[in-house]
């Protein structure tokens, strides 16, 4: 290579950017590569430096990546200084609102610090310092109609102290994890139905593209997550210290499924898998094109751990995942929602309902279940049945939920009382305790999707991925993290 020529490793610390910065660069046409070795390794050149310079220069402006191609790009001083200008504008006036939320947060934490409790004052300032930024996150998104911001500001205002003080502590994890390069996945349980959490980048799905509820998340205090298998302690220790100082059930779990993304991405370079379309035919029809091996909620292993530690009343189910995987290799999905459905479907419901998904439909009277076929599988859609029928909001809703769904205490008499139609009444008491939380279904759309695209795009370098992940663990590589009936966790991130 000729002395002036620099590789990637070599550029990178000549400019203190990462290998990783240097190909998202290269993605956006910031700084593209001169050229390609014959064994097409990326290849600068002194010149570039100076580029790589004031790409960091503007970034320590505050301009976006966006705004930085638009500044490389421009020759005229005029128009230059017009950009200049207004990005001055910006900071002058996000110091004012810096310098604003500074006293706030002072004189709170003097409050925390004292053990006094917050004032109505106080709690007002945080309350509107969280939504403040969190419109301003969703708006970076590309989230900005007011029905939305309308949902954020009504969870927001139904949060309690606690979860408001959470939210900071979940960025550092969230920074952490970046600045170190660790792959998290996305949140479980009740956090995906958060707007708060998606304009804060914690869960990857808006939650109203997928008819979840914001304000469920008000009202919980689980909040789980999933990190490398391979690099997890820290964010592990982490969560642990979080969740002793908050009282919040913060757990992260080991997945082996980012250990394989990540190895597979350092072979093949970062792959942008959210521009691929959900509603791609090359996803969707994954398993009948190509089978299921490698196709991640599909795949039937019968040594998964959750399958050999279950209950032997519950192992006859087991033939329900064997009929998944053949529904799957013969039915190409129509959508997300699909997926979701039938993985609920085999878990939780006879294998009759399974087999007659196809062709099922919800009533004309339940327009609610439209997109679960009819089935009364989630905890959202029985929700916003009862809200329609008694005309109360999400956490009353919620609440009766709870009470009828005991099945180690039922209730002699419910809210559910009052309705008049007997049918619904009867659903609606007896699906109570089966309902499945919606909003932790979808990750399962988010690791699938995943592996559709690497076995669609780079079948040899995943499933070998897959295998060498397999053979150094000895364990199956579609495990993921769930509490144990002892009150301990199966893979729970952290310790030694």
């Amino acid at each position: 290579m000729m002395k002036d020529w620099l590789s990637i490793g070599e550029f990178g610390k000549r400019t203190g950017f990462s290998v990783k910065a240097l190909r998202l660069y290269e993605e956006k046409g910031l700084l593209v590569p001169y050229t390609r070795s014959e064994g097409q390794h990326r290849v600068y050149t002194e010149a570039q430096v100076h580029l790589a310079g004031r790409i960091q220069h503007y970034k320590a402006l505050g301009f976006s990546l966006d705004q930085i191609k638009v500044l490389l790009a421009e020759t005229s001083d005029g128009t230059l200084k017009e950009l200049l200008e207004r990005r001055l504008q910006e900071s002058r006036a996000a110091a004012v609102s810096l310098s604003q939320q500074i006293t706030s947060l002072e004189s709170v934490l003097a409050s925390l610090t004292s053990g006094q409790e917050l004032t109505e004052a106080e709690r007002t300032q945080v309350m509107e310092s969280l939504l403040e930024r969190s419109i301003d996150n969703l708006k970076r998104r590309g989230v900005t109609d007011g029905a939305t911001l309308g949902k954020l500001s009504d969870e927001v205002s139904r949060y309690s102290p606690e979860t408001q003080a959470i939210i900071p502590d979940l960025r550092k994890i969230m920074a952490y994890a970046q600045k170190e390069n660790i792959l998290l996945g996305p949140g479980r349980g009740t956090s995906p139905s958060s707007l708060v959490l998606y304009a804060e980048g914690y869960s990857p799905f808006n939650p109203l593209d997928f008819g979840l509820l914001p304000e469920l998340f008000a009202g919980t205090k689980f909040l789980h997550l999933d990190v490398e298998f391979s690099r997890h302690k820290e964010i592990g220790q982490m969560c642990d210290e979080l969740k002793t100082r908050t009282g919040f059930d913060v757990v992260a779990f080991r997945s082996p499924m980012l250990d394989i993304l990540a190895d597979v991405q350092k072979q093949i370079g970062p792959v942008q898998f959210d521009k691929f379309s959900d509603y791609d035919p090359m996803i969707l029809e994954a398993a009948q094109r190509l089978g299921a091996r490698g196709l991640y909620a599909i795949e039937w292993n019968e040594r998964v751990h959750a399958w050999q530690n279950m209950p032997e009343s519950l192992k006859a189910s087991k033939k329900n995942w064997k009929a998944f995987e053949e529904w799957h290799l013969q039915h190409p999905m129509r959508s997300p929602q699909d997926l979701i459905n039938l993985d609920i479907l085999f878990e939780h419901w006879s294998e009759w309902d399974f087999k007659n998904y196809a062709t099922a439909t919800a009533p004309v009277e339940l327009p609610e279940l439209t997109e679960a076929r009819g089935y009364m599988l989630y905890r959202e859609d029985w929700i916003r049945i009862v809200m329609r029928y008694l005309g109360v909001d999400v956490l009353a809703a919620r609440e009766i939920l709870r009470q009828v769904g005991n099945l180690n205490n039922p209730p002699r008499t419910s809210k559910l009382d009052e309705i008049s139609d007997e049918k619904i009444k009867k659903l609606l008491k007896m699906t109570a305790p089966g309902t499945f939380a919606k909003s932790h279904a979808v990750t399962i759309w988010w690791y699938y999707k995943r592996t559709a695209i690497l076995k669609n795009l780079w079948p040899k370098e995943y499933l070998a991925a897959v295998d060498r992940w397999e053979a150094k663990n000895q364990m199956v590589w579609q495990e993921f993290g769930y509490p144990l009936a002892d009150g301990t966790y199966h893979l729970k991130a952290g310790g030694v």
